[in-house]
């Protein structure tokens, strides 16, 4: 059905009250896919080489402009996908333009390794962004990185409870600045700042880090919401006092989602200084996982009204099946934006509305994200839809003697709420809760497994 007056008559576009925020120019904004590495630290999901290399196609597909390939000095297979990325590139299966970036904690020996990955792919160290990184809490540089410090300076372990925590902030900053400054005298040209839990350490302590970084070399800097503890308002005093201070260097948010703030926080923080912005497909992650790439591009676009550039919208079910695929991890059916309910009705009023027109109870056009709008049948549903799939299949219908009239309808709707009714008393949904939880059991491994593979191990008795 089309409509006759202008839609502006018809209902309040959401973007009438964003229209005079300050966001930057959709020029700066950029996509930072932390799936492969950020995302795989989901509990349970291991991915295969070959299982990456699916994933950063479809990365580069979409339009993202950076992808984050993890550690390569952790593991061999580490190293072989950022290989199969890197030669993917070289033979355009991966867009030429996509920025390749590889994590590096804060010391040489980690920079090595990947130096020597890098020679060993014929790649040289100016092709790659590494992101070094540290911690930036007191928490964090006392209790988890103490004893690494205490140990570098040849001090004894036994002395972390007394040793005043500004010594560890001094080693900590001295630290980063050094590796900072091997991996550019090294070659490596572009060097990305990290600082986990950068949200609950004091700004000026964080200021100071980062300082640290940018004295070492540092080109960029990321700031971390390691446990999805920020605020919108929080969010807004860190981005402000941080683009204060660092008013030339590029900011990227990279936030979690523990308080489901995370979509907010994001939006907050490209207002604030921040543009380039970290998520994952699905939202997969640690915990409660990090923020999804599907609600933040989303959001920018039918909400605020901003296109990032090149980004491919209508790749995001598309992306959304292949990561829930290939990790075993499935998406809620009432997930936003690429939930397998999100354009699907049941209830008869809002089946009817949708048949007159999708705009009555669908504020994402299907086609823009890739959706795929269809019906269900079941206790909630209504003459109006029942009379549509009748229709749809009228012909068949028609050559089996039937006659798509009121009569039929009636008949088959009452038919469709026995049934649905019947598997309710069924329980069919507990069985398939049961069956869910018992497949993703074998996704991770437990405690007993750990246990079990020890005992495997164990020699056997002489006899």
């Amino acid at each position: 059905m089309q409509f006759r007056e202008p839609e502006d008559q018809l209902y309040v576009d959401p973007q009438n009250y964003v229209s005079g925020l300050d966001f930057p120019d959709p020029a700066e904004f950029k996509v930072y896919d932390t799936t492969l590495r950020d995302g795989e630290q989901t509990p349970g999901v291991a991915l295969t080489p070959a299982q990456k290399y699916e994933i950063a196609r479809m990365i580069s597909r979409m339009g993202s402009h950076i992808i984050d390939m993890g550690f390569p000095a952790s593991a061999p297979s580490e190293r072989e996908s950022l290989k199969l990325v890197v030669e993917g590139k070289r033979r355009g299966e991966i867009r030429e333009d996509l920025e390749i970036l590889v994590m590096c904690r804060s010391n040489s020996g980690d920079i090595d390794h990947t130096l020597n990955t890098l020679a060993e792919l014929g790649a040289g160290p100016d092709e790659i962004t590494f992101l070094i990184f540290s911690s930036a809490s007191n928490l964090h540089i006392k209790y988890k990185l103490g004893d690494s410090f205490l140990k570098r300076a040849g001090r004894s372990k036994s002395e972390l409870l007394d040793t005043p925590i500004e010594w560890f902030r001094e080693q900590n900053e001295q630290m980063v600045k050094d590796a900072i400054g091997y991996a550019k005298s090294k070659g490596v040209t572009k060097v990305e700042f990290g600082s986990e839990d950068a949200s609950r350490t004091p700004i000026d302590q964080l200021i100071k880090l980062v300082h640290a970084a940018v004295e070492g070399g540092a080109d960029r800097y990321i700031f971390p919401d390691t446990t999805g503890s920020l605020t919108p308002e929080a969010t807004a005093f860190y981005c402000d006092k941080l683009k204060i201070a660092f008013p030339d260097m590029p900011l990227v948010s990279h936030f979690h989602n523990d308080y489901d703030l995370g979509t907010i926080n994001t939006l907050m923080a490209m207002r604030h200084g921040m543009p380039m912005f970290s998520a994952t497909i699905n939202g997969i992650g640690e915990r409660a996982g990090n923020v999804r790439l599907h609600s933040v591009v989303t959001a920018l676009l039918l909400q605020y009204g901003i296109e990032i550039p090149g980004f491919r919208y209508e790749l995001l079910n598309e992306a959304s099946e292949l990561v829930a695929k290939l990790t075993g991890i499935p998406l809620q059916v009432h997930e936003p934006i690429v939930g397998k309910n999100v354009f699907v009705h049941e209830s008869g009023i809002h089946a009817h509305g949708v048949l007159q027109h999708p705009k009555t109870y669908e504020p994402i056009p299907a086609d823009r994200v890739g959706g795929d709008r269809h019906f269900v049948y079941g206790k909630h549903s209504g003459r109006n839809v029942v009379r549509h799939a009748l229709n749809e299949a009228k012909g068949s219908l028609e050559a089996r003697g039937l006659t798509v009239d009121d009569d039929l309808v009636v008949k088959v709707l009452e038919r469709v709420k026995e049934i649905r009714v019947q598997r309710a008393e069924d329980r069919i949904g507990e069985k398939i809760i049961a069956d869910l939880e018992q497949s993703l059991r074998l996704i991770g491994m437990t405690e007993e497994d750990v246990v079990a593979i020890a005992f495997e191990l164990a020699p056997t008795p002489a006899e």
